[in-house]
């Protein structure tokens, strides 16, 4: 049954996640605009070595560069793709799309965080796990509404 108790708790939950991909936008920009220090602590090398790297190894040095822009895109996209579910759910709360927002970041922020793990920057480990609590704690408050068998959309 929807109460405006219940209704409280999907609008809350959907702001959270909302923030949470406005957050990921955030972080994926931020990836794109400290491209350098991102590639030298993940490369674990000091400047001047990852510079003669990138002079005597251009391609293999190139695909490291693509790699994280490609990275920083994809936490965009994944971030846009936050937005508009979290804010179709404050429009209509179908189940669906809470279904679709739930699959997108059980995949995708685990994803990113076992990344950010492998590259052993603690910096985005702490922004891949921030972001994942955050949309964790979105989808934990309404599950209950969601997970009723006798379900009636608003």
């Amino acid at each position: 049954m929807l109460t405006l108790q219940t209704l409280e708790k999907i609008k809350n939950g959907a702001k959270i996640t909302l923030f949470n991909g406005i957050f990921a936008v955030l972080y994926g920009i931020l990836y794109l605009v400290f491209l350098n220090p991102i590639i030298k602590s993940n490369f674990r090398v000091v400047d001047v070595v990852w510079q003669v790297f990138y002079k005597y190894n251009h391609e293999m040095g190139a695909i490291f560069v693509r790699a994280i822009v490609l990275k920083g895109i994809f936490i965009i996209a994944l971030g846009l793709a936050i937005i508009y579910l979290s804010s179709q759910i404050l429009k209509r709360k179908e189940k669906i799309t809470w279904v679709m927002l739930f699959v997108i970041g059980l995949i995708f922020w685990p994803a990113l965080l076992t990344i950010e793990i492998l590259d052993k920057n603690i910096f985005t480990i702490i922004a891949a796990s921030i972001g994942w609590i955050a949309f964790i704690i979105g989808m934990v408050i309404p599950l209950r509404y969601y997970m009723q068998r006798e379900y009636t959309e608003y």
